[in-house]
């Protein structure tokens, strides 16, 4: 459903109904599958008003029904809530109707706040291309057993969002975050087009910046872990970048972490030379970065105990 659909189903539900797909997020926590009565004894309501309601929204591809009695949300529904949540905090006035970007896991729109500034909304949409190829939070999960593509996608965004908060803090250059709820994070708008996009009249100082982000970042003990000509901005007016794209960030210290890295670094070198002869080796930036590296890996459990902790109460 698009973008321009979605703020048409917004706009046609009443302050019932927006109740309604809150209390069904809130007994998503215990049903893949929410039955009516919970819903009806949750607020309640009689059963005859909940089921206008909640027919309304399955008309309006918000939900979906199991039998008669037993309904789950849809992502356009979350998106509204999302929205909702938005709007009411003052963060956002307006979304463009065409996207910055679609993904196989997110969604970009230019968004509008009430003081004029700017923003990017990035929609996490976890679970849309796999179920079972996308459980990269498992270690978040732990033992949970109504667990859905909804609650890993709250995770993806506030994961993002964290790694956001941490990298700008340390003035890295990625887009400053201003808020996230559920699966959507309202970050800067960034004034700049993808690395592979551009033809660089300076390529030996982009690498340089995109190196110095590196080391900012391990000093701080992150690696962006998804690092390609994709996910790096560069304003075409003086060649500055801004990194975007960061739910795959990792902990610098966590077991595997520097195989991650060579990952990217060899992914950015790669294009560079390539693209614009540039003949810089690895081994060469990894002895640059090598004062920065952990001096030993923790397995994830432990590297991630305080921030899984963290994550999970503010995703509740």
């Amino acid at each position: 459903m698009s973008i321009s659909n979605v703020i048409a189903s917004y706009n046609e539900l009443s302050k019932l109904d927006l109740r309604v797909l809150r209390v069904i997020e809130v007994l998503h926590r215990n049903h893949e599958y929410v039955p009516v009565r919970r819903i009806t004894n949750y607020m309640g309501l009689s059963e005859e008003v909940i089921n206008k309601s909640i027919s309304k929204m399955n008309k309006l591809k918000l939900l979906v029904r199991r039998g008669p009695d037993n309904v789950r949300l849809t992502f356009p529904a979350y998106d509204i809530l999302s929205i909702h949540t938005m709007v009411k905090r003052g963060v956002i006035s307006a979304i463009a109707p065409t996207p910055l970007g679609v993904g196989k896991e997110s969604d970009v729109y230019a968004a509008d706040s009430p003081s004029g500034e700017k923003y990017a909304l990035k929609f996490h949409r976890i679970g849309r291309v796999s179920f079972r190829n996308v459980r990269k939070y498992r270690v978040w999960i732990g033992e949970r057993r109504h667990i859905t593509w909804l609650y890993e996608a709250k995770i993806s965004a506030h994961m993002e969002y964290l790694a956001l908060t941490e990298a700008y803090k340390a003035k890295v250059p990625v887009p400053k975050p201003r808020a996230v709820t559920r699966h959507l994070v309202a970050m800067e708008y960034i004034n700049g087009v993808e690395l592979f996009r551009v033809k660089l009249s300076n390529p030996e100082d982009v690498l340089e910046q995109i190196i110095l982000a590196i080391e900012d970042l391990l000093r701080i003990n992150i690696i962006h872990g998804d690092l390609n000509e994709y996910n790096i901005l560069v304003n075409p007016n003086n060649e500055k970048i801004a990194i975007i794209d960061w739910p795959q960030w990792m902990y610098a210290n966590v077991k595997g972490s520097r195989a991650i890295l060579m990952r990217d670094l060899n992914i950015i070198l790669r294009y560079f030379k390539s693209n614009y002869g540039l003949n810089v080796s690895i081994d060469a930036v990894m002895s640059r970065l090598a004062p920065l590296m952990p001096s030993n890996e923790l397995p994830p459990e432990k590297a991630y105990s305080k921030l899984i902790k963290r994550v999970t109460s503010l995703v509740k």
